[in-house]
């Protein structure tokens, strides 16, 4: 078992973490050199020092881009993240990243985290309530979140353009704002 990484009072205490990769597809050279290489030296540099030094990173397991991997996979999104995390977890190892912990989004820890912060925020009247319109798509009953929706760039006129963001040009997008959209599931007109 890994030893305890805890702050020491009277100390210069380093917590370094990188990006959260997406568990949606294998890391590659860009991903690692981008994102978990810098880091990874830094914390070597931090303990080479002396510092007491925790570097933490983990698969990010939430958002739109794992339900539409899964689904391009034939999976649940349980199933890709279990596959994704541990191939994530290898080729980190593999490159000698010497992560002091690689978790995953989804745990109980991260969860009380990230509703506390939600909690205070909301409590401080930091966050605000808005009625917004989203896509709808008839065809399997369902509102579609952004990437779900594709289109022609009202931009540049890509047609292959998502309701997030126009791979060829680069802008960001709202899924509503898309010239002849289509649900990415079954084709049909939001």
């Amino acid at each position: 078992m890994a030893e305890t990484i805890l702050p020491v009072q009277g100390k210069k205490n380093i917590l370094i973490t990188s990006a959260l990769p997406y568990v949606n597809n294998v890391p590659h050279l860009g991903n690692i050199i981008g994102s978990v290489l810098s880091a990874d030296v830094f914390a070597r540099y931090c303990k080479t020092r002396g510092l007491p030094t925790l570097f933490v990173c983990g698969t990010d397991e939430y958002g739109t881009a794992t339900e539409t991997k899964a689904i391009e996979e034939g999976c649940t999104p349980q199933e890709l993240c279990d596959k994704y995390h541990a191939l994530h977890a290898e080729v980190y190892k593999w490159f000698s990243i010497d992560f002091d912990i690689f978790g995953r989004t989804p745990t109980h820890q991260q969860t009380d985290i990230a509703q506390d912060i939600f909690t205070k925020l909301y409590n401080n009247g930091y966050l605000e309530e808005r009625t917004t319109v989203q896509p709808y798509c008839e065809k399997h009953s369902s509102f579609l979140a952004d990437r779900f929706v594709e289109g022609e760039c009202p931009l540049c006129g890509y047609v292959d353009a998502r309701g997030d963001q126009c791979d060829k040009c680069g802008h960001l997008l709202d899924p509503l704002d898309l010239i002849n959209p289509r649900c990415k599931l079954d084709g049909a007109t939001p």
